[in-house]
């Protein structure tokens, strides 16, 4: 039985009918934290119950909370309590990667699993990477942590992020070849050392994309994400060919990939970009 059938069937004594319709269809786990994107507001007086039914649901989760916005240049989260313990830290734990963060100050996507498994697939033995937008480490962490003869570069202007970033470096006992980087990446980025370089940040500018194409030693990869209207390419994409009409380097869109659908008429895309420096 799906979750909502679930929630349906044990409050259909205690909801109104004509608002078990509008019981949420699922939610994301973070460590012991269960996380609900932006709940029907016609149910807000069922919230506390409807989070105490999914604990006792759910054996692993401790705590519901729920997303109501992200807001600042910082992607911090805007969350409210709704059952449980009273608590935003927590431990993540996935593909062999320790991921310590508070989710009321970091934001931290679940659905993104999938690229980091890709990502762990995709890189190659004695690559060094760029981590434009390191966080606390949300897709580079988990390539460092099962490539052992990778190293990584993460660059991140968040005082919170990096302090996060720096714990999880130590934890997953990786501080011999993951790097961190405190500091605006337009500024802070090295450049001619990477075989690849990560840019999993929505709002990317023309100069930061200057910048991942500049840290390319002679050539390599760019994982360039973006939200990106359906039917829709050509604002991501323009972005790729104003950098390439303004470079003598060759820089070529090879493939894009669907990370998930970020709302009915928007997709979470990545742009998986090939560059050779003459």
């Amino acid at each position: 039985m799906k979750f909502k059938e679930k929630l349906q069937e044990s409050l259909k004594e205690i909801i109104p009918k004509d608002l078990l319709d509008k019981l949420p269809s699922g939610y994301a786990i973070i460590g012991d934290i269960a996380v609900f994107r932006y709940l029907n507001p016609e149910i807000d007086n069922y919230k506390k119950m409807i989070g105490e039914h999914l604990i006792l649901i759910d054996p692993q989760v401790k705590i519901v909370v729920e997303q109501i916005d992200t807001v600042s240049p910082y992607r911090k989260p805007v969350i409210v309590h709704v059952a449980g313990e009273k608590r935003t830290k927590t431990t993540h734990k996935e593909f062999n990667t320790i991921f310590n963060i508070d989710l009321e100050k970091i934001t931290f996507s679940p659905g993104n699993k999938n690229e980091r498994n890709h990502l762990i697939q995709t890189v190659k033995d004695n690559e060094v990477i760029c981590d434009m937008f390191a966080c606390i480490g949300n897709l580079s962490l988990p390539i460092v942590v099962n490539k052992p003869s990778v190293r990584i570069y993460g660059v991140e202007w968040n005082q919170v992020a990096f302090d996060f970033l720096k714990q999880n470096i130590d934890v997953n006992k990786v501080s011999n070849r993951y790097f961190p980087i405190y500091g605006d990446n337009r500024n802070s980025t090295p450049k001619n050392f990477a075989t690849r370089v990560l840019m999993g940040y929505f709002d990317v500018d023309y100069n930061q994309f200057r910048c991942a194409i500049d840290a390319i030693e002679k050539q390599g990869w760019i994982h360039y994400h973006s939200i990106t209207p359906r039917d829709n390419l050509e604002q991501s994409i323009a972005i790729v060919e104003q950098a390439r009409d303004g470079s003598r380097h060759k820089i070529k869109v090879k493939e894009i990939r669907l990370i998930k659908k970020f709302s009915p008429r928007l997709h979470h895309l990545c742009f998986d970009i090939f560059v050779e420096k003459y």
